[in-house]
């Protein structure tokens, strides 16, 4: 992988870049696929957007058509009127099915949009397909490692820099970090395109404020899991990576999951990080497109 330059692979003939008014803010999305195809939505994690789900959705919009959200605060969508709570970003995904009139689509949530699928389906009973849970944690069980210390990981996200003098720097910069280094040279790419932008001085600044990625992981403890899950509706695949301090199939919290919602599957990946999807692309593709293939509900 190259730690060098700046560079991403053009596909812009592949997909388009759309909004959507609902729950009160104006939501970006990336479509790919069939406009009448079967809807699938796909979902990114606390401080990322919607273009690292390029190399999965490219794939998946040859069976559906593919909306991938930039959730509150986020990438192109508003900030929020209101602060930052996993709640609204339930309710966003709640009113962006309703708006858009979408019947049954499937989902793809990466950490914390998987809690907003999960928030959704709660408000919409019946209403999700089956939904793919990337990365999420779906317990309120105390981090077992400082790396998992959301406070700490609040702290350190507030100290981030927010403008670079160039996408290229900022490029070179990440490239190397830790959370950053493991991932295919796309998913990256895009991350650095979609999740900043360049100001009237040339300056590249992140979409996503660090203090609204740190307000989200501030918020994470405190919301109760739990009580989502009770009766939950559906169909839901838990994929999990392998990494100090990750959930692991046999931990308290993943087998309260599986007890609670009677429509759960949990699949360990044996490999990666939280960072999953960015790292392993083909594989949570096969492992996601599989599963949708063999649920109830499948086409």
């Amino acid at each position: 992988m190259s730690t060098e330059s700046y560079s991403i692979e053009s596909h812009a003939d592949d997909w388009a870049s759309r909004f959507v008014q609902a729950n009160g803010i104006r939501h970006h999305y990336l479509e790919w696929g069939d406009p009448d195809g079967a809807p699938l939505l796909m979902l990114h994690a606390t401080g990322l957007c919607a273009w690292p789900w390029k190399p999965i959705a490219r794939q998946l919009a040859r069976r559906y058509r593919v909306l991938a959200f930039d959730q509150r605060g986020h990438g192109d969508t508003d900030a929020s009127d209101k602060g930052y709570r996993f709640e609204y970003a339930g309710e966003d995904l709640a009113a962006i099915i309703e708006t858009m009139g979408l019947e049954r689509p499937r989902v793809v949530g990466h950490s914390s949009g998987g809690l907003a699928s999960i928030i959704a389906a709660t408000l919409l009973p019946g209403r999700l397909g089956p939904v793919a849970l990337v990365e999420t944690r779906v317990s309120n069980d105390p981090a077992t490692t400082p790396t998992q210390d959301l406070n700490l990981r609040a702290e350190r996200t507030r100290l981030k820099r927010p403008v670079w003098e160039s996408r290229a720097e900022m490029f070179a910069s990440y490239r190397t970090r830790a959370a950053f280094r493991d991932w295919e040279d796309e998913p990256f790419a895009e991350f650095i395109a979609g999740g900043t932008r360049l100001r009237p001085d040339g300056k590249a600044e992140l979409k996503c404020h660090p203090e609204t990625e740190a307000t989200f992981y501030g918020m994470r403890d405190a919301l109760p899991v739990e009580n989502y899950l009770r009766d939950l509706p559906g169909q839901w695949l838990l994929l999990l990576a392998d990494y100090p301090g990750c959930q692991r199939a046999d931990d308290t919290g993943v087998r309260r999951f599986e007890s609670l919602v009677s429509g759960s599957t949990v699949k360990p990946m044996g490999k990666g990080s939280h960072f999953l999807p960015m790292e392993y692309p083909g594989a949570v593709l096969d492992a996601v497109q599989g599963w949708f293939d063999a649920a109830p509900d499948a086409p």
